[in-house]
């Protein structure tokens, strides 16, 4: 039997590096995982459009989760409809979204897991609630990401277990390790919705502070990602769509 941790209760929700550690460390999601989804990326990455389209089709398939594209949306300056019936598949605000999800998984099979990353997890579920800190009033409840979160799991986990590129140990461990990955992220989902712990006014204050240089530094990263890709978006789109359509049959 391993010796009992002793975990610091206020740190879990002031603490975002401290909190990952506890909530990956009692998951199980290690470095191991982390490289083996990284390993999934060329895999992964022809598979991107075609998850990304059936998640917008899910969503469009209720009126309650497709309303929030009719509202303002942070990082995108077009007036919001307000009217669940004018936001259209192909509209400037579902392109907008869309590509916000597919940078997302991206950025998941590439990026280097330290704190940097971490934030961006993040502000992934912070960007969703309602705050004084964003530019929008965009506030989705949590049933709903609670919702989409299963899903986008659901997806990408049985895309990955058609796939052929690998033996089959490989790739039960990294399926797996996408497991354990979503649940990671559920948790900075949640840690906005589920208010277990009230903070001192210090507290809130250096929350606040945190919060506006995380949001600054993720928005400067992707406008300089968005100017990137723009180059080579076209075609790369063209060639992934054809090899995530292989898989996700």
């Amino acid at each position: 039997m391993s010796k009992m941790q002793s975990i610091d209760h206020d740190r879990l929700y002031t603490d975002l590096q401290y909190r990952y550690d506890y909530v990956s460390g009692f998951i199980g999601f290690t470095k191991e995982d982390q490289d083996l989804i990284h390993k999934s990326g060329s895999v992964v990455a022809g598979l991107v459009p075609t998850i990304v389209d059936a998640v917008y089709d899910k969503l469009f398939n209720y009126d309650i989760t497709w309303s929030h594209f009719a509202e303002d949306q942070d990082g995108l300056n077009t007036a919001a409809t307000h009217d669940v019936q004018q936001v259209a598949m192909g509209s400037e605000v579902i392109t907008f979204r869309k590509t916000m999800l597919t940078k997302y998984l991206k950025k998941l099979v590439s990026s280097e897991w330290n704190l940097s990353y971490l934030k961006y997890l993040d502000w992934v579920g912070h960007i969703h609630t309602t705050t004084p800190l964003k530019k929008s009033s965009i506030n989705v409840e949590y049933i709903h990401i609670n919702a989409l979160m299963g899903y986008v799991a659901a997806v990408v986990v049985g895309a990955l277990q058609k796939c052929t590129e690998w033996d089959d140990d490989t790739r039960d461990n990294i399926v797996n390790a996408y497991n354990k990955f979503f649940w990671v992220q559920n948790d900075l989902f949640s840690r906005y919705y589920v208010k277990e712990r009230v903070l001192s006014d210090k507290e809130k204050e250096a929350v606040k502070r945190e919060k506006e240089e995380q949001a600054n530094a993720v928005r400067k990263e992707l406008r300089s990602e968005s100017t990137l890709n723009a180059v080579v978006g076209v075609a790369a789109g063209l060639v992934l769509g054809v090899v995530g359509a292989k898989y996700l049959r």
